[in-house]
């Protein structure tokens, strides 16, 4: 039977204003981010010939500018490398964790609206990594529900590809860092306690191999402690 491995890939560094949380952002890739995600494309092409994987055609991203640039810039230099075309792809599921109607606010304007509004209690300390503090902003999510709807779509798009596997597949999902460690955790590939603790390197991943019992293995991760220096997206 083929194997199916998922690539959690974080984007590449963002345009990122300072002070902003680091989730869903908007903004466009860095040139540091272009040379990132095109060396990311090498390093992958790497990765799938010494497993003797074939990477898919679809590299599914984040709805946002930067992890579709990452996905694009994959994309192309894939293509150069192995003259086969690929192409990037947008997916709602994949989004970072929205903060409603309090999302890009700086991390600052959020806690002081918070604090202001006597409707709420103040945020728990290191609040933006809680897997079950929900910002008390319309619309606003969990990272323990961004990782349940991120980690239901891949488990679902696996479930899909199954039938159609022709060899062993490396199939790229890209999108914020905090969304695929909790999309990791709601899998089991990852302990839920230790997501809080964790982030990806920009335009880096984990490797989780989907097992036909419908069990998900994490293979490797190029794990680090989040940084708040190029936020937590």
């Amino acid at each position: 039977m083929s194997r199916l491995i998922a690539v959690f890939m974080r984007h590449a560094a963002l345009k990122h204003p300072t002070g902003l949380p680091g989730t869903n952002l908007p903004f466009p890739l860095t040139a540091a981010g272009e040379s990132q995600a095109s060396k990311a494309a090498n390093r992958l092409h790497a990765l799938a010939d010494e497993m003797d994987c074939k990477i898919d055609d679809d590299i599914e991203c984040a709805p946002n500018q930067g992890p579709w640039q990452t996905a694009a810039i994959l994309a192309e230099d894939l293509e150069a490398l192995t003259h086969r075309g690929y192409r990037a792809v947008e997916r709602a599921e994949l989004a970072g964790r929205s903060l409603g109607a309090g999302g890009n606010l700086k991390t600052a304007q959020l806690e002081s609206l918070i604090a202001d509004d006597p409707r709420f209690t103040k945020t728990p300390k290191n609040w933006l990594t809680h897997t079950d503090y929900r910002p008390p902003f319309a619309g606003a999510e969990t990272l323990g529900a961004t990782g349940e709807r991120l980690g239901g779509y891949v488990r679902r798009r696996a479930e899909e590809m199954w039938p159609h596997l022709t060899g062993d597949t490396l199939k790229v999902f890209v999108s914020d860092s905090s969304a695929l460690i909790h999309g990791a955790a709601y899998l089991d590939a990852v302990p839920a306690k230790r997501a809080p603790q964790l982030s990806l390197a920009l335009a880096s991943w984990a490797l989780i191999e989907f097992r036909a019992s419908g069990r998900c293995t994490l293979l490797s991760a190029d794990w680090r402690k989040p940084q708040k220096a190029d936020g937590e997206g």
